[in-house]
């Protein structure tokens, strides 16, 4: 086996952990009384008006809460931060 083989053995190898540790970080499971706040890292794009939140794709806050359940946002481009849900009795309006 040549130098040249075992580094791009090597190299492979590095490439596919990383590739899963990717995969494994950007799973996230929201309990069923949680809910997940999503945030944008990265965009080309900067918020307008000085809005807290972000509608069109910006870095922020985003608009839409992740629900209960095992969901997938990208580890790199987005953080995602959990808080307790609220649960209202059906009785009861919001």
């Amino acid at each position: 086996m040549t130098l040249l083989n075992m580094f791009l053995i090597a190299l492979s190898a590095v490439t596919i952990a990383g590739g899963v540790a990717l995969v494994f970080a950007s799973l996230h499971r929201i309990g069923p009384n949680e809910v997940g706040l999503v945030t944008k890292r990265l965009s080309f794009r900067k918020l307008h008006d000085d809005n807290p939140i972000a509608f069109g794709g910006e870095p922020g806050y985003e608009a839409d809460l992740l629900m209960p359940g095992l969901r997938w946002k990208l580890a790199v481009l987005y953080r995602v931060d959990k808080f307790p849900g609220c649960r209202c009795p059906r009785a009861r309006s919001a």
